[in-house]
């Protein structure tokens, strides 16, 4: 696998042993199979600009793709086809997710200071979530007493909660020294994991919506990504050249429960 320029987003697709390597800096979309040895299947112009995001459909074989302000949808049945482009934000989206409770909807976090949450049958967004007074970096969908919501995080050191079926902000996460940059809602704990730029990790509870723990993890370069793995009560996060991997009890008290492990230094 090579990539001609420096930077890559990944996704994997598990139902068809895929993974899809983004080139950030030419906008282009690599799909490897990794079924018996890691080959090259298809490649395609997604964005003649920086590609920021991608999101995989949970079910149906579609990818979400980023660039400036243009979200895409493509259709890996039809042969990678382009079946609807959204339009509606002033500047560049960082970032867009899927409903996992709602999988023909999904949210888009910008740089305009907003968050659309969109419909897959159509252009015009089902409604904006003003609050943020600079740039929306991350997202993330979670369910608390049976309703959705959806946390964002932002340039302006905070994180919001939203009501989606009221399409307001409920509460604001406060106290962050630094930009917010990366979100994670725990699949299993009443919990959000949330990275800053200068490389720490909190953990706050979805039930009360305080924060829980503070974690150092060694390394003063941001968190550049986070993501909770299915099934267990495990936690990775990328920083800097590095990957490390929290471990949450959840027997235990929830501000004395995390284990670390790592980090691992990229090698090569």
């Amino acid at each position: 696998m090579r990539l001609t320029r420096r930077g890559c987003l990944v996704n994997f697709i598990e139902r068809r042993q895929w993974f899809l390597a983004g080139s950030y800096h030419e906008g282009l979309i690599h799909v490897y199979s990794y079924e018996t040895e890691v080959q090259e299947v298809n490649s395609f112009c997604a964005h003649d600009k920086f590609l920021e995001s991608m999101a995989i459909h949970p079910t149906q074989p579609y990818v979400l793709s980023s660039c400036d302000t243009q979200i895409k949808v493509w259709d890996w049945d039809k042969d990678w086809e382009c079946i609807r482009t959204f339009m509606e934000h002033s500047h560049t989206v960082k970032q867009i997710a899927f409903n996992p409770w709602n999988t023909n909807s999904f949210a888009s976090a910008s740089r305009d200071h907003t968050v659309k949450v969109w419909s897959l049958d159509s252009s015009r967004s089902m409604c904006t979530l003003s609050g943020h007074s600079d740039e929306v970096n991350c997202l993330d969908f979670f369910m608390r007493d049976n309703q959705q919501y959806l946390i964002t995080g932002s340039e302006d050191m905070t994180a919001k909660i939203w009501d989606l079926q009221k399409e307001m902000c409920i509460e604001t996460l406060k106290g962050f020294m630094f930009p917010v940059v990366s979100i994670v809602s725990h699949p299993r704990l009443p919990l959000v994991i949330i990275g800053t730029r200068n490389g720490i990790v909190h953990l706050w509870s979805l039930s009360n919506f305080r924060l829980e723990r503070i974690l150092h993890i060694g390394c003063h370069q941001g968190v550049r990504g986070l993501a909770a793995l299915m099934g267990s009560t495990r936690v990775i996060i990328g920083h800097g050249s590095a990957v490390s991997m929290l471990e949450i009890h959840d027997e235990e008290p929830v501000d004395s429960k995390a284990e670390m492990e790592g980090p691992y230094e990229r090698q090569g």
